[in-house]
């Protein structure tokens, strides 16, 4: 009887220990640089008028977290920094067509063929207090051109930033729009990019118009894509995708038209190249607010990030937000005789929510601790 009660006893310190030990390593994480995370994407689809993860970027149920991954966590508190690891999202075999699910596409609105092929994954990301790549103030990005209506714009708190000369101002005609940044007590954010890899194209046959027009988006060559190194900036414009259209032959849509001959004596194809241009801002916890006066969609939007983790940065919740600006242009061939056009434009707010885990060893204590309390009271219970 002694021996058992040497034992119960024994057991007893021993799982008081162990979860004592949990709790003093929960509450002390300082020394730590490695954290489990999850992460999930949203964007504002104007469609459903809400915040969404799995209408236009596959697969449909990244509206849950992603699974885990580890990131590095800075010593900088509170607030730490900290970097996500490169491809923690990926999807390279995805592949949608308007034949097999709810898009709307159809041969009544001349849209027979809608297909696309998705292959993509983030570079590495990196997150920091006092971004220097932040504004220290309440800053205001706008294109002042023959569309804009500055009276609309979001109020400027602060001194716009100078519209880009980028591709020789080829594209800034009737480029309008702002993005207005808070960037918050601790400027916190950062910069994650997405490469697109070489499976990433989309198909579409048109016919509604006349003649009869497919448009191709070949992937972008990775040499051509900014990647990790390359931070985020306030303002930047990138050239994010290339696409062509082409007209066709009927009955069977298939054969390039040809158009003339070039000065060479070959054959000459009716081409238009299309031009999507992404105007932005690095990722924040603070406030952003976009608004597009050309928009076909989400003319005006605001969100707000958070960072409500520990001290130390190794568990709960931070949000950061990303504002965007879409401009499609066409490029009509030179024997059209036609100028670059505005085709397409649109305000695109995105935010990544981060969610900080437990570290396993932690874990692994706490669970350790309460199994031992478990058997200790069945002992006791004999």
């Amino acid at each position: 009887m002694a021996k058992l009660r040497f034992r119960a006893i024994a057991l007893g310190w021993v799982a008081v220990g162990m979860f004592s030990a949990s709790l003093v390593i929960a509450a002390n994480p300082a020394n730590a640089t490695n954290a489990l995370f999850r992460a999930k994407r949203t964007w504002w689809f104007s469609n459903v008028d809400s915040w969404t993860s799995g209408v236009l970027i596959p697969p449909a149920g990244l509206k849950s977290y992603q699974p885990p991954a580890s990131a590095k966590v800075g010593p900088t508190a509170p607030g730490p920094s900290f970097s996500a690891p490169k491809s923690f999202i990926k999807n390279t075999t995805y592949h949608f067509s308007c034949s097999f699910n709810r898009y709307n596409c159809s041969w009544t609105i001349g849209l027979p063929i809608s297909r696309g092929w998705y292959s993509y994954w983030n570079a590495k990301g990196s997150f920091r207090p006092q971004n220097p790549n932040a504004p220290t103030t309440t800053t205001t990005i706008r294109f002042a051109t023959t569309m804009s209506n500055p009276s609309k714009a979001p109020t400027a708190m602060g001194s716009p930033v100078t519209p880009t000369t980028t591709w020789d101002g080829r594209y800034d005609h009737s480029r309008g729009g702002s993005i207005m940044i808070w960037p918050g007590q601790n400027r916190f954010g950062g910069t994650m990019r997405f490469f697109e890899g070489p499976n990433d194209h989309f198909y579409q046959l048109i016919t509604i118009d006349g003649p009869n027009t497919s448009f191709t988006f070949p992937p972008t060559p990775l040499s051509q894509q900014l990647g990790t190194g390359v931070e985020m900036q306030i303002g930047e414009v990138e050239l994010t995708s290339r696409g062509y259209g082409y007209r066709l032959t009927d009955p069977f849509h298939v054969d390039r038209l040809i158009v003339g001959t070039t000065s060479m004596g070959g054959p000459e194809y009716y081409v238009k190249t299309i031009n999507y241009l992404v105007t932005r801002a690095p990722y924040t916890t603070g406030m952003a607010r976009i608004w597009e006066p050309n928009g076909n969609t989400n003319t005006l939007q605001t969100a707000t990030g958070y960072d409500n983790r520990t001290v130390a940065g190794l568990n709960g919740n931070i949000s950061l937000v990303h504002p965007r600006l879409v401009h499609v242009y066409t490029v009509f061939p030179p024997s059209s005789g036609k100028p670059i056009q505005l085709t397409w434009s649109s305000a695109r707010m995105r935010k990544i929510d981060f969610r900080f885990l437990p570290e396993p060893a932690v874990i692994a204590l706490l669970v350790s601790g309460l199994v031992a309390l478990v058997g200790l009271n069945r002992l006791r219970a004999r």
